[in-house]
C-alpha cells in the first residue's frame, strides 16, 4: 500500500530520572536503535519480522509485552478538557435558565465527539510498558482498554 504512513513506535526513556518519549521508525527486522532526546541514552528495539513487513504488532519490540490495547490516537487530557469546559458551559447555560444554549451546548460536544470518533485514527498501545505504535495494521486481537489486563501489569 503505497499510501501507507510509515509504523513507528512512541516509548518512555527506561532511565527513571529521564521518562521522555523517545520515538523510532520501524522499517527493517532486527534491532533498531532510538535516541532519548532528553538524556541522550540510545535503546534498543528489536522489531520482530511480523512487525516490520506486515505493520502487524504481536510482540512489543521495547519491553516483549504481548498483550495490546487499541485506543483513538487523540490526547486523552484534551478530551477529558473538552468534556469539562462545555460542561461547565452548559451548566452556566442552565444556571440562566437558558434551556436552548444548554441543549446547544451539549450537542455541539456530541458533534465534536463524533468527528474525532469518525476522523481520528487508532493507535496500538502496550499494556506492559504503554509503547505506542502508530501505522500498525489492525490486529482483531487487540481489543479497547480492559483495566484487569492493564492491573496485571501495574507497578508498585
Amino acid at each position: 500500500m503505497p499510501h501507507d504512513p510509515p509504523l513507528s513506535i512512541r516509548v518512555r526513556c527506561p532511565r527513571p530520572e529521564c521518562r521522555a518519549w523517545v520515538s523510532a521508525t520501524l522499517a527493517s527486522p532486527g534491532p533498531v536503535e532510538a535516541r532519548c532526546p532528553a538524556c541522550g541514552d540510545s535503546h534498543a528495539l528489536a522489531a520482530s519480522a511480523a512487525l516490520a513487513a506486515r505493520r502487524e504488532v504481536t510482540v512489543c519490540p521495547a519491553c516483549g509485552g504481548r498483550e495490546f490495547f487499541i485506543r483513538k490516537d487523540f490526547p486523552q487530557r484534551l478530551g477529558l478538557l473538552l468534556v469539562i469546559a462545555f460542561g461547565l458551559a452548559a451548566s452556566v447555560f442552565y444556571y440562566f435558565e437558558n434551556i436552548v444554549a444548554t441543549f446547544g451546548t451539549l450537542f455541539a460536544l456530541v458533534a465534536i465527539d463524533a468527528v474525532i470518533y469518525f476522523f481520528v485514527g487508532r493507535v496500538t498501545v502496550c499494556y506492559k510498558c504503554r509503547a505506542e505504535f502508530r501505522g500498525a495494521v489492525y490486529n482483531p486481537d487487540h481489543q479497547p482498554f480492559d483495566l484487569a489486563t492493564s492491573e496485571k501489569y501495574a507497578h508498585p
